[in-house]
């Protein structure tokens, strides 16, 4: 056995595409070309994959493999919650560019569980769509890059970490908590307080976040809902009674940030600003209307159709790593 391969257990059956590019040094993709009959390669880097699929007993995934050979003009969309207004968003974005692609749409939610990431992935490919668009549960990509080694043409939003050989799209949202912050800053705010979650790490808002506030970071982590809202913007006035300024996860949870601060008696903005993120509609029309940075989640999920069907369309083309723009809405809760 190999070095690579040295003090590891795996029965042939269960051996991976990723595990015959280990043994012959080369990418995924290039096993996944070898296994295809695709262009790209030398005779001699053929010979080599082939005699290590028979080595390792590596057996290509058929339903994965439909993906590339067949077509059906259908596409799958795997998202984590229906009840978080940031994914019907972009599940508008990609049934409109769908439509206007001739593609049809297959929709799924994952409620961040494992098994039901797992069970998602199976009936989309059994369903022969010709790809999937799908989000990280848990912050675990791995059944998602499993996937994609397989054959399935994949796109995965918001990795929590870059994915080299994967396509994928992420919004920028170190530099939008960056943006937010600073915006706050500019505005005379200097105590300001960071209501975030701890259930999707590595948080990248959190590190915004830490990199632009001066002084002590003031962090209070819970659940990404309005209940978790409430109750973390408590427990901040509790720890910090003199911010003068709230950054939230998301806007819901900015929301019921407001609702605690007027409980309290701090108006909003002149005793306590507070800034939201991702510009769910719903943010403009409460009162005060709220400042949030804007991940325009339709145009985030057409880029994540127009990725998916160039990969469709191009399947020896080199995977992308996207990343998609926040800008900062000014409004007047700040």
């Amino acid at each position: 056995m190999e070095a690579g391969l040295a003090g590891r257990s795996m029965k042939k059956s269960e051996s991976t595409l990723h595990d015959v590019a280990r043994r012959v040094g080369v990418s995924p993709r290039t096993v996944s070309r070898v296994v295809n009959g695709e262009s790209g390669f030398s005779e001699a880097t053929a010979e080599r994959v082939q005699a290590a699929i028979e080595e390792l007993g590596y057996r290509p995934n058929l339903l994965a493999r439909s993906l590339i050979t067949k077509r059906s003009n259908t596409i799958g969309l795997i998202g984590v919650s229906l009840t978080d207004p940031f994914f019907p968003e972009v599940a508008e974005g990609v049934q409109r560019e769908a439509s206007e692609l001739g593609l049809t749409m297959f929709f799924a939610t994952t409620d961040d569980e494992p098994d039901r990431l797992t069970a998602a992935l199976d009936t989309m490919i059994s369903r022969a769509v010709d790809g999937i668009i799908a989000f990280p549960v848990q912050a675990d990509a791995s059944p998602l890059v499993k996937a994609a080694d397989d054959g399935v043409n994949l796109v995965i939003v918001h990795p929590a970490e870059p994915l080299p050989g994967i396509n994928s799209i992420s919004s920028d949202l170190k530099a939008g908590a960056i943006a937010a912050v600073e915006h706050l800053q500019t505005t005379g705010r200097s105590r300001i307080a960071y209501l975030g979650t701890s259930t999707r790490s590595p948080n990248k808002r959190a590190t915004g976040y830490i990199a632009a506030v001066e002084g002590e970071p003031r962090i209070v982590t819970t659940a990404p809902t309005a209940e978790g809202g409430l109750a973390g913007t408590r427990e901040i006035l509790k720890r910090w009674p003199d911010i003068d300024a709230v950054f939230a996860y998301n806007d819901i949870m900015a929301l019921a940030a407001i609702q605690v601060l007027n409980e309290s008696g701090r108006a909003v903005p002149n005793d306590v600003a507070v800034v939201g993120f991702d510009n769910i509609e719903l943010s403009s029309y409460v009162s005060p209307p709220l400042t949030t940075m804007d991940m325009d989640h339709v145009t985030l999920g057409a880029k994540s159709v127009r990725l998916l069907h160039s990969l469709i369309e191009n399947p020896g083309k080199e995977p992308e790593q996207i990343v998609h723009p926040v800008t900062l809405q000014v409004r007047r809760s700040t």
